[in-house]
């Protein structure tokens, strides 16, 4: 075999063996069991490389199918971020929307009862008045 074919087949196997090496870090951070990186480290081409000893920038060069896995499982990881801040939101909403109507029946509630203290007080200022006025007279009761 000539060496040009040699180096060839060597290149392929390096080739294949850096292949696994990323995969194997990508199903790793995946899984939340990272050998170098830390466990809690989002997946990114930056924390695949380190995670596999290798540049990202071969990551980029050579190795697109796994880039875009990589890309994939980001882009899963926005979008799980997302729905759970919207689920978030729905329910920050419908508490708003609970507290909106709570407010309502306190308002009314409240306007009930200023018109009742109203009366109330009117009422008690008549007989304060009549009291008071020199053609009523205060019966005493047993107690006094």
């Amino acid at each position: 075999m000539p060496k040009t074919q040699d180096a060839n087949v060597m290149h392929k196997k390096d080739r294949e063996e850096t292949h696994r090496k990323i995969r194997q870090a990508i199903i790793r951070i995946e899984k939340g069991r990272p050998k170098v990186v830390k466990e809690d480290r989002k997946m990114s081409v930056a924390s695949v490389a380190e995670e596999a000893g290798v540049s990202r920038a071969l990551i980029h060069k050579l190795y697109p199918d796994l880039l875009s896995r990589i890309r994939g499982n980001v882009n899963k990881d926005i979008q799980a971020q997302r729905d759970e801040k919207n689920q978030a939101l729905k329910k920050e909403r419908e508490k708003n929307r609970e507290l909106r109507e709570k407010i309502v029946q306190l308002t009314c509630q409240n306007n009930t009862l200023s018109s009742i203290n109203a009366t109330l007080v009117n009422e008690n200022e008549e007989l304060k008045a009549i009291a008071e006025s020199k053609n009523v007279a205060v019966f005493k009761t047993k107690k006094d």
